[in-house]
């Protein structure tokens, strides 16, 4: 039998045998599919890969809508995030 994949809640396991299966899908468990890789997944890996041994960081931000009018009424047209907050640091003369 080829191993599935099993999640409950925010466990996940790999169980190779019949019986274990059974004995957590009738706990509750659910059959989980992993996500597939997409053609670009290699040369992603590689990127990131790349980008952290040249000490970049990745970043992830949650503003309220609020700030986020904010930061859209500073961007400039076909500016990025990142390209307007230098801009506005090197304006404030922080940088």
């Amino acid at each position: 039998m080829k191993p599935k994949l099993l999640v409950h809640q925010s466990q996940a396991r790999t169980i190779d045998s019949p019986v274990e299966v059974e004995r957590l899908l009738a706990m509750g468990w659910l059959l989980a599919a992993p996500k597939p890789k997409t053609k670009e997944a290699r040369r992603m890996r590689s990127l990131r890969a790349q980008r952290r041994a040249a000490g970049w960081t990745n970043l992830t931000l949650w503003v309220d809508p609020e700030q986020l009018a904010a930061i859209t009424s500073a961007k400039r047209p076909g500016e990025t995030v990142v390209q307007m907050v230098m801009r506005l640091i090197i304006e404030q003369g922080s940088l």
